[in-house]
């Protein structure tokens, strides 16, 4: 009798923690198998820190879903970051672009979010940040997958 009582109480906390007033949208997975060259004049912004580059969506190798930002951290360290927004990420305006007059934060002009340059959250709607791809470095070769 416990363990009929037990698997019940087990099973209506599990009903409880699945109501869809919780759901979570995620960015759909693209693949991404991008490769930039440091040392192109299209890169130059990437030859000092904070500066970004943005890569558009398409292509053989991908782009993410609504393009990838790639941000410089320091001489050694290369962030990317998808543009489709995290806050409701299937809305056609849930894109997010670099602030125009300051370039030192991402914004989303559909819910408001705003992002640092290292992905985090810093304002609006949003409580994910920015989906991060990796890279890697190899000479003046910056790599970046999923």
């Amino acid at each position: 009798m416990r363990i009929l009582y037990f698997g019940l109480l087990a099973g209506g906390l599990l009903a409880a923690c699945n109501s869809n007033t919780d759901t979570v949208t995620l960015i759909p997975n693209v693949p991404v198998n991008v490769q930039l060259d440091l040392l192109d004049q299209q890169n130059r912004a990437l030859r000092f820190d904070n500066g970004v580059v943005t890569i558009m969506p398409g292509g053989v190798n991908g782009g993410g879903v609504k393009g990838i930002y790639v941000v410089r951290q320091n001489a050694t360290t290369y962030s990317a970051f998808e543009r489709n927004c995290p806050y409701q990420p299937l809305n056609a305006c849930a894109t997010v672009t670099l602030d125009r007059s300051s370039r030192l934060f991402f914004r989303d002009s559909c819910c408001t979010s705003q992002f640092s340059l290292q992905g985090q959250v810093t304002g609006g709607p949003s409580a994910r940040s920015l989906r991060q791809y990796s890279t890697s470095l190899s000479g003046s070769l910056l790599t970046i997958t999923n």
